[in-house]
C-alpha cells in the first residue's frame, strides 16, 4: 500500500499492510532541529500554530500554516502531511516561556460582544490559495489532511469555560447563538476545504479533563450537538475528532457526529483495552505516544517498550494509527522523535 491507501484503510477500521504513522503537528523549533536549518513557508501569522485571535468588532482573517515539513515527514517515515486553517478565536492570549499558548481574557462574553463579532468571508477564494498549492504539491505522496475546529473549542476559548458554564443556565439562548455563529461558518469552510482536495479532515475541539468531559451529555446534546451535526454533515471525506482527556462518558453521543476516529488517546485518561474492545470496530484509534516522558526523557529501551505496547494493544484487527498524545511541541527531544520513528518502523509490521 502507499501512504494514502494505508491511512484511509485504517480510518475505515480495516486492516492496512502495516500500522500507519502520523504526527498531527510538529512545532517549528523541532522541525528546525531535525533538519538542522531554519524553515520558512512564507506565511505571515501571529498564532499560526494555534488559532488567530481577535477582539469583537475587529476584521478577522485565517492564518494558513503547515503542520509539519515534508522533509521531516520523509525523514521520520510519516504517512500523512497536514495543513492548518483554524477558526478565529475572540480572546487575548499569551505564551508560556516554552511557547504554549493560553487564554488571558475571553472576549465573547455577552450578546453585545457576539453581535460585534465577525468571521472572515469564508467563500473568498483567495484565502484558500496556500491550501490548494499545498495539496497540489504533495497529493499522492502523503495522505493530506487539514486541521480545523468544528466548533466546541472556538466557543469555549472565546467565552471562557467559567462564563460558558454560568451562561448555560443564565443565558442559554446566547450560548446557542454563539455555537450556531461558529458552526454555520465552519460548515461552509468545510465544503471549501474538501474542494481543495484534502484526503481527510482533523477537527481539534478539546472538551474534556483527564478525569471526565467538561460538561454533561445533556449539556452537549442541548447546546452543541444539533449545531455541530449540521457542520459535520458537510464532511464528505474521512475525519478525525481530537480532544484531550477522558471522552469515554461522552463517546456514544460523539459517535453520532459521524467521525471516523478519535485522537490523541491521552495517556492515563482512558483504558486502552476497554476502548479497543468496545469501540475498535467503530472508530479508528489514533495516538497515545506520551509527550511528557516518551518524547522528552525516555531512554531508547523505554521508547521501544512504549511503541511495542501501543502496537500490541491497539493494533490487532486494524483501525489504529500510531501518533502523538497531543502534538510534538517545543520542549521534546528531537533525538527521541527520531528514536520513536525508528521503533515504529521496527514494530509496525503486525498484520
Amino acid at each position: 500500500m502507499d501512504s494514502v491507501t494505508r491511512v484511509l484503510t485504517a480510518l475505515r477500521c480495516e486492516v492496512p499492510d502495516k500500522v500507519p504513522f502520523v504526527f498531527g503537528y510538529i512545532a517549528k523549533e523541532i522541525r528546525e532541529a531535525l533538519l538542522g536549518e531554519p524553515v520558512d513557508y512564507g506565511y505571515s501569522y501571529k498564532n499560526g500554530d494555534w488559532s488567530p485571535t481577535f477582539r469583537p468588532g475587529e476584521e478577522t482573517y485565517l492564518e494558513p500554516y503547515q503542520c509539519t515539513d515534508a522533509r521531516v515527514a520523509r525523514m521520520l517515515g510519516l504517512d500523512a502531511l497536514g495543513f492548518q486553517m483554524m477558526t478565529p478565536v475572540f480572546a487575548t492570549v499569551d505564551r508560556t516561556p516554552d511557547g504554549v499558548v493560553y487564554i488571558k481574557e475571553p472576549l465573547l462574553t455577552s450578546p453585545e460582544a457576539l453581535a460585534k463579532a465577525k468571521l472572515p468571508d469564508v467563500d473568498d477564494e483567495r484565502i484558500y490559495k496556500e491550501a490548494r498549492e499545498f495539496v497540489r504539491r504533495y497529493k499522492g505522496e502523503f495522505a493530506l489532511y487539514c486541521r480545523i475546529r468544528l466548533g466546541i473549542s472556538p466557543v469555549l476559548n472565546s467565552m471562557g469555560v467559567d462564563n460558558f458554564s454560568y451562561a448555560v443556565f443564565d443565558e442559554p439562548d446566547f450560548v446557542k447563538e454563539a455555537v450556531q455563529f461558529h458552526t454555520e461558518w465552519v460548515a461552509r469552510h468545510i465544503r471549501n476545504l474538501i474542494e481543495c482536495g484534502f484526503d481527510f479532515l482533523w477537527t481539534f475541539d478539546d472538551m474534556a479533563f483527564k478525569s471526565a468531559p467538561l460538561f454533561s451529555n445533556d449539556t452537549f446534546k442541548e447546546f452543541f450537538f444539533p449545531y455541530l451535526k449540521k457542520a459535520a454533515d458537510e464532511i464528505t471525506v474521512p475525519w478525525l475528532f481530537h480532544s484531550d482527556g477522558n471522552l469515554l462518558p461522552a463517546l456514544d453521543e460523539l459517535l453520532k457526529l459521524g467521525m471516523n476516529g478519535i485522537h490523541p488517546l491521552e495517556p492515563g485518561a482512558m483504558d486502552l483495552r476497554v476502548l479497543k474492545e468496545n469501540y475498535g470496530d467503530k472508530l479508528c484509534l489514533v495516538g497515545n505516544v506520551d509527550i511528557d516522558h516518551t518524547m522528552t526523557s525516555a531512554t531508547p529501551e523505554e521508547i521501544a517498550a512504549c511503541v511495542k505496547e501501543k502496537m500490541d494493544i491497539l493494533g490487532p484487527g486494524g483501525g489504529f494509527i500510531i501518533s502523538d498524545s497531543n502534538s510534538v511541541p517545543n520542549g521534546v527531544r528531537p533525538e527521541n522523535i527520531l528514536e520513536i520513528a525508528k521503533c515504529v518502523e521496527q514494530y509496525r509490521y503486525i498484520y
